[in-house]
């Protein structure tokens, strides 16, 4: 579910559903695909989300990959955390976790008009036993395990003592690092600092993982500060802010709920502040009601060394933590120098001749000439000498067989030449702004692309006619690819404008985002069934109709005349799914604010592919509605998406 799908598609319908039914079914979803063989590459090809090597930061002795955190009480029943492990954070944080379950009381409530989620003061966990059978049976995460120990309603502090000494027993081998919930006990701990100064040494004593107090962001200074002073003399790692506001609400029929959310954001700020002031080397989690980048790093500013996120992925969505990891990534570059880049040590490698970057302009720059020659050829004689040889017929002869025939010829090789003028602009502007830079993503679009394009190339060798152009084109271009990525790439990010807020040009370009996805999903799909068919029964309807003859007549005239068209169709498919797959993968991984050469990519490429693809049928009178309206959903897309993702990827303003 990346951000363009599930704020455009998901959130809506899920928002229909109560709270509680629409987070299971979500992380079941989620979950099911972090299990499945392939899960784990589907969610990075889909969200490319491993954070910059260069945010890896200590969590009190614990190295962690991220800044950002996945805090407790979302996915109570680690049906997702798999599969939430590869969305960009550096820990996920478990529970709360009792010894024994506790699920029944639970209530759950959206809010969104205030971005906020209401829980009751309980919170559903099922029990250390369920806890500690899941976390064996997972698979090993790329990222630490923390857990959130709350303790049983109703018992003393002696009790909480001894079951939150077994949870950590239990949980040890699984867990890297522990947090104390304050919420469970019926009286406040700033009403019993003694006894919960004795608590905490105990658990001091228990591990030795780093270990911190979970407070609310609603206390006053001075109980926080209370609070604050037997952490620090017991002996533990910091604080984490975290657990919303108390809230009364009847209609929920509690006594006391707590809100979770944007209106919990200002307090909790001001606690992470105090809590910095008064205890400068301690471990603080920041979090309540990060919603957008621009919340995060005002928690950073205010001390926090790491922040959490909960309900910041219920309403912005799962691409949050990509975008705040881009966001102090991008930060710290300003704050250092405006040529930072997130990469890994470069790999040296022996130049020939031009660095990559250089031969993938002169790869795409190849494309466009062929592309122009192909098309040139198709407006004019349609056929060259060798085409006749293979046919033992002249262009004027096959006229006078079929009037259409020749027109039908150009409408294919017209395509095909866009298809080739638009893959020589992608690959152009990938090498001018992505392998001149090192970027990874870009060079894993070249790689796939060219990949899938060489290859069709040589799809008309099945039909036992050899394309002299097409081999010429193939020998030119293929060590252009080749030394185009020969280099290796590491860079993960460069340096754009900060992208801080969910304002309506990032919502707008979500809906852009998926349109262009769609357009790459539907290129790629149209080139897999037009190269099917290319070998298969090589026409469909329509085209006979234009043709006004059947497959039998035009065999019958000459046997090597549909071998000789299937050629081409199967070529012009295959040029198809290359272009799909790069605008695919364009649309996937290049959406950053201020990315404007992705905008002006997918613009010229675009042009050319659809000027011929649709203005060639009209220029021959094969004007068949029901075959052009695939064309003419695309272009209505393209246009659209366009317009929807100009704001955000061309302008500069982060407003």
């Amino acid at each position: 579910m990346p951000d363009w799908s599930y704020q455009t598609l998901f959130r809506p319908l899920l928002f229909l559903l109560p709270a509680k039914q629409a987070r299971s079914l979500t992380l079941s979803a989620i979950g099911m695909l972090g299990k499945i063989p392939g899960g784990s590459l589907i969610i990075e090809i889909m969200g490319h989300m491993k954070p910059p090597a260069s945010l890896s930061r200590p969590l009190a002795t614990l190295s962690i990959s991220s800044p950002i955190g996945l805090g407790a009480g979302l996915d109570t029943d680690l049906k997702a955390t798999e599969a939430l492990s590869r969305f960009g954070f550096g820990y996920i944080e478990i529970g709360p976790v009792t010894l024994q379950p506790c699920s029944d009381s639970e209530v759950v409530w959206r809010a969104p008009d205030r971005q906020a989620i209401y829980y009751s003061e309980t919170m559903a966990n099922p029990g250390m036993d369920n806890y500690v059978e899941r976390l064996q049976n997972m698979r090993q995460l790329d990222v630490p395990i923390g857990a959130r120990l709350g303790f049983s309603r109703g018992g003393n502090l002696q009790d909480a003592t001894a079951e939150r000494t077994e949870l950590i027993q239990q949980l040890e081998p699984y867990c890297s690092f522990f947090t104390l919930d304050t919420f469970s006990h019926d009286s406040p701990p700033h009403e019993d600092l003694d006894d919960w100064l004795q608590h905490l040494v105990i658990m001091r004593k228990v591990t030795v993982h780093p270990l911190l107090l979970v407070i609310p962001p609603d206390l006053p200074e001075q109980e926080a500060l209370g609070l604050l002073t037997i952490a620090r003399t017991a002996g533990l790692d910091g604080l984490v802010i975290a657990g919303g506001v108390k809230h009364q609400i009847e209609s929920l029929h509690q006594d006391t709920t707590r809100l979770t959310g944007a209106p919990s954001f200002e307090r909790a700020l001001q606690t992470c502040s105090i809590i910095r002031s008064n205890w400068p080397d301690a471990t603080i989690v920041g979090s309540g009601g990060i919603q957008q980048p621009a919340d995060a790093l005002a928690f950073l500013d205010a001390g926090a060394d790491v922040v959490q996120l909960h309900s910041g992925l219920v309403y912005s969505g799962p691409g949050l933590p990509k975008r705040i990891n881009e966001a102090i990534w991008q930060s710290s570059c300003a704050q250092t120098t405006p040529d930072c880049m997130s990469s890994a040590p470069p790999t040296r490698t022996k130049r020939l001749l031009f660095p990559a970057w250089v031969w993938g302009i002169l790869l795409g720059i190849g494309m466009l000439i062929g592309g122009g020659l192909a098309w040139w050829i198709a407006a004019t004689s349609v056929m060259l000498p060798y085409d006749e040889r293979f046919l033992g017929a002249r262009a004027t002869e096959l006229k006078l067989v079929n009037a259409q025939l020749l027109s039908f010829m150009s409408h294919d090789r017209i395509s095909l030449a866009g298809t080739m003028l638009s893959i020589g602009v992608i690959y152009f502007q990938l090498s001018r702004h992505g392998l001149k830079h090192g970027l990874h993503w870009a060079r894993t679009v070249l790689l796939i692309s060219g990949a899938v394009g060489f290859a069709s190339f040589f799809l008309f060798v099945g039909y036992g006619y050899f394309d002299y152009l097409h081999a010429i084109l193939a020998l030119l271009l293929f060590p252009l690819f080749l030394m185009a990525i020969r280099e290796p790439a590491n860079i993960q990010l460069l340096p754009l404008p900060i992208d801080l807020t969910n304002n309506r040009d990032w919502k707008n370009a979500l809906w852009g985002q998926l349109l262009f996805v769609i357009i790459g999903c539907g290129l790629t799909g149209a080139g897999i069934i037009i190269s099917i068919i290319g070998v298969t029964g090589v026409f469909v309807p329509s085209d006979l109709v234009f043709l006004c003859a059947s497959a039998e007549a035009l065999q019958a005239y000459n046997d090597r005349l549909i071998p000789f068209i299937a050629h081409d169709r199967a070529g012009f498919g295959g040029a198809l799914v290359s272009v799909g797959i790069a605008v695919l993968l364009i649309s996937l991984w290049g959406f950053r604010r201020g990315a404007s050469w992705v905008w002006w990519t997918l613009l010229l490429a675009g042009i050319p592919g659809f000027v011929s693809g649709i203005g060639i049928h009209f220029a021959v009178g094969y004007v068949d509605f029901l075959h052009l309206f695939p064309a003419y959903v695309a272009a209505l897309l393209f246009w659209i998406g366009l317009m929807l993702a100009r704001p955000y990827l061309v302008e500069k303003s982060n407003g």
